[in-house]
């Protein structure tokens, strides 16, 4: 049997030496995570520094913006600026005495009347420039606006009055409704810009225009006539031309033939067949208005003379030369021998009612004209 021998000092100081490599190790370990822990504290102080930078920087440009905004703003309103003072004072002024004159008539809870004399006028002011801004009415809101004015100035007259005089209620009077009269002139109903002398003429010949184009358009729906449908429908219909407004015998406006130079004459560019209906139409218009129809023109009725007709169309020396040129137009191939008085009327560019009598003339009351043109 074999015995092993250890020696004790050895061991110790084995033990020792593994103690020491065990604590160093550890300190080692330690160390690590130290340094590892003051790396991420580091870290994040200085990403914590960064933000507040960040947030110090974004502040001051939104304090900058915000104060470049309010003096562009002082720049742009510097009037409104001002007159805000006349607005503000006052309202305060007006608010505690009319809140000290509620306490005098109904106790601490007469403080709140100036919820109703003064909260309800400016309720109604702030609405009228509200309502101006988004395109709305403001009729009744003005309305609402000068009647609580109105309520409020009597309540702050009768305290001045009742408190000192007649004179003191005219002040308080006058101060509590200054405000609002001042809201009123500045933000609620702000100044047109005004127009050139230009401007102003071109919008009354518009509104000139509009009116007679109005008066117009009523006075041919009078004289139109109505298509009847199938399905019982009536559809208007009106004789197209160029016409004038006139005023009848007993004063309603109505549409008369007019004869513009430079313009063909009514009917001279419509084609010698028609749509019946749409001549019937016509000549129902022209019967409604007092016209002569085709079927019964004018200048049909007997006269003793050739003068009276002549009279009757404007002077005898200017129904001469119409005859004399309708003569020339004759003998020159441009008319026919007989023409038609549609012919007579398109050829002068005048009236029916004058080509007529400038027929009658040229034929010698209704007699043959060829042997008087020939002449």
């Amino acid at each position: 049997m074999s015995t092993r021998f250890t020696d004790p000092r050895a061991a110790r100081a084995a033990a020792r030496g593994e103690a020491e490599r065990v604590r160093a190790e550890a300190e080692s370990v330690r160390a690590e995570t130290r340094r590892a822990v003051a790396e991420d504290a580091a870290r994040r102080a200085r990403e914590e520094r960064a933000e507040r930078e960040q947030r110090s920087r974004r502040r001051a440009a939104e304090r900058r913006q915000r104060l470049a905004s309010a003096g562009g703003w002082i720049g742009a309103h510097p009037t409104e600026l001002l007159m805000s003072v006349i607005v503000v004072v006052p309202a305060l002024l007006a608010w505690s005495a009319m809140a000290a004159y509620g306490v005098d008539i109904y106790g601490p809870l007469g403080g709140v009347l100036p919820l109703f004399s003064e909260g309800a006028m400016w309720a109604f002011a702030f609405s009228v420039h509200l309502a101006r801004r988004q395109g709305r009415p403001t009729g009744w809101l003005h309305t609402g606006v000068w009647t609580f004015a109105a309520v409020n100035a009597a309540l702050n007259f009768l305290h001045g009055f009742g408190a000192s005089g007649v004179v003191t209620g005219l002040v308080m009077a006058l101060v509590s409704v200054g405000g609002v009269v001042a809201h009123q002139l500045i933000t609620a109903a702000p100044m047109r810009t005004r127009r050139s002398r230009a401007e102003r003429e071109a919008a009354r010949t518009d509104r000139i225009s509009q009116r007679r184009r109005v008066r117009m358009e009523r006075a041919a729906v009078r004289r139109s006539v109505g298509e009847l449908g199938a399905d019982g429908s009536i559809r208007l219909r009106h004789a197209p031309g160029t016409v004038t407004l006139g005023r009848g015998p007993l004063g309603a406006r109505r549409l008369r033939d007019a004869v513009v130079p430079g313009l063909p004459p009514n009917g001279s560019q419509r084609p010698e067949e028609t749509d019946p209906g749409e001549q019937l139409a016509a000549e129902i218009g022209r019967w409604l208005s007092g016209e002569p129809t085709p079927s019964e023109p004018a200048g049909t009725a007997k006269t003793d003379s050739a003068s009276s007709t002549a009279s009757d169309s404007g002077t005898t020396d200017e129904l001469s030369e119409l005859v004399a040129r309708t003569r020339r137009a004759i003998e020159a191939g441009e008319l026919n021998p007989r023409p038609s008085r549609r012919a007579v009327q398109r050829h002068l560019g005048i009236r029916a009612t004058t080509a007529q009598e400038v027929l009658r003339a040229l034929r010698g009351r209704g007699g043959d004209g060829r042997a008087e043109v020939a002449a």
